[in-house]
Protein backbone atom coordinates (compact mmCIF):
# COMPACT_ATOMS: atom_id res chain seq x y z
CA UNK A 1 0.00 0.00 0.00
CA UNK A 2 2.83 2.52 0.38
CA UNK A 3 3.93 2.65 -2.99
CA UNK A 4 0.08 3.19 -4.11
CA UNK A 5 0.27 6.23 -1.32
CA UNK A 6 3.87 7.44 -3.72
CA UNK A 7 2.35 7.57 -7.34
CA UNK A 8 0.62 10.36 -8.93
CA UNK A 9 -1.85 9.84 -11.27
CA UNK A 10 -2.44 13.24 -13.76
CA UNK A 11 -6.06 14.51 -14.05
CA UNK A 12 -5.84 14.35 -17.41
CA UNK A 13 -3.18 12.66 -19.85
CA UNK A 14 -2.79 14.95 -22.37
CA UNK A 15 -1.38 18.29 -20.11
CA UNK A 16 1.79 19.39 -21.59
CA UNK A 17 4.76 19.68 -19.93
CA UNK A 18 5.35 22.57 -18.01
CA UNK A 19 8.19 24.43 -17.00
CA UNK A 20 7.30 26.86 -13.89
CA UNK A 21 4.35 28.23 -15.24
CA UNK A 22 4.46 28.18 -18.90
CA UNK A 23 4.53 25.22 -21.65
CA UNK A 24 7.68 24.48 -23.35
CA UNK A 25 6.82 26.28 -26.17
CA UNK A 26 5.64 29.40 -24.03
CA UNK A 27 8.80 28.90 -22.34
CA UNK A 28 11.06 29.42 -25.02
CA UNK A 29 9.19 32.44 -26.64
CA UNK A 30 9.45 33.91 -22.84
CA UNK A 31 13.78 32.91 -23.00
CA UNK A 32 14.10 33.89 -26.69
CA UNK A 33 12.71 37.57 -25.57
CA UNK A 34 14.79 37.60 -22.83
CA UNK A 35 17.94 36.11 -24.96
CA UNK A 36 17.21 39.52 -27.91
CA UNK A 37 17.18 42.02 -25.23
CA UNK A 38 20.76 40.49 -23.29
CA UNK A 39 22.01 40.86 -27.50
CA UNK A 40 21.02 44.45 -27.77
CA UNK A 41 21.66 45.70 -24.00
CA UNK A 42 17.86 46.39 -23.52
CA UNK A 43 17.57 43.78 -20.59
CA UNK A 44 14.31 45.43 -19.19
CA UNK A 45 12.63 45.67 -23.24
CA UNK A 46 13.78 42.54 -23.68
CA UNK A 47 11.90 41.20 -21.08
CA UNK A 48 8.71 42.88 -21.49
CA UNK A 49 9.04 41.41 -25.51
CA UNK A 50 8.87 37.85 -24.35
CA UNK A 51 6.06 38.45 -21.73
CA UNK A 52 4.49 39.85 -24.83
CA UNK A 53 5.39 36.94 -26.96
CA UNK A 54 4.21 34.70 -24.47
CA UNK A 55 0.79 36.61 -24.14
CA UNK A 56 0.44 36.67 -27.85
CA UNK A 57 1.20 33.04 -28.10
CA UNK A 58 -1.39 31.61 -25.34
CA UNK A 59 -4.63 33.69 -27.20
CA UNK A 60 -2.69 32.47 -30.78
CA UNK A 61 -2.94 28.27 -29.17
CA UNK A 62 -6.85 29.58 -27.75
CA UNK A 63 -7.84 30.26 -30.63
CA UNK A 64 -8.69 33.78 -30.26
CA UNK A 65 -8.94 36.55 -32.56
CA UNK A 66 -4.87 38.30 -33.02
CA UNK A 67 -7.11 41.00 -34.81
CA UNK A 68 -6.17 44.09 -32.35
CA UNK A 69 -2.12 43.04 -32.72
CA UNK A 70 -2.80 43.08 -36.94
CA UNK A 71 -4.66 46.39 -36.19
CA UNK A 72 -2.31 48.25 -34.49
CA UNK A 73 0.48 46.94 -36.28
CA UNK A 74 -1.45 48.72 -39.26
CA UNK A 75 -1.28 51.80 -38.13
CA UNK A 76 2.05 51.55 -36.77
CA UNK A 77 4.21 49.33 -39.18
CA UNK A 78 5.38 50.84 -42.57
CA UNK A 79 2.30 50.87 -45.50
CA UNK A 80 3.60 48.32 -47.55
CA UNK A 81 4.24 45.51 -44.68
CA UNK A 82 0.91 44.32 -43.67
CA UNK A 83 -1.31 45.34 -46.21
CA UNK A 84 -5.12 44.64 -46.48
CA UNK A 85 -7.53 44.11 -49.40
CA UNK A 86 -10.10 46.86 -48.42
CA UNK A 87 -8.54 48.98 -46.58
CA UNK A 88 -6.45 52.36 -47.95
CA UNK A 89 -3.27 53.08 -46.77
CA UNK A 90 -2.54 53.79 -42.87
CA UNK A 91 -0.57 57.19 -44.49
CA UNK A 92 -3.66 58.32 -46.55
CA UNK A 93 -5.80 60.46 -43.60
CA UNK A 94 -8.77 61.60 -46.32
CA UNK A 95 -11.98 59.99 -46.46
CA UNK A 96 -12.60 57.75 -49.70
CA UNK A 97 -16.18 58.40 -50.76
Amino acid sequence: MAQADRTRIPATLDDPEKLAFWTVDEFIVLIGGFMIGILLSRFVEGIIAGFVGVYALKKFKRGESLNLLRYALYWIAPSGLFSFERTLHSYKRDLAG
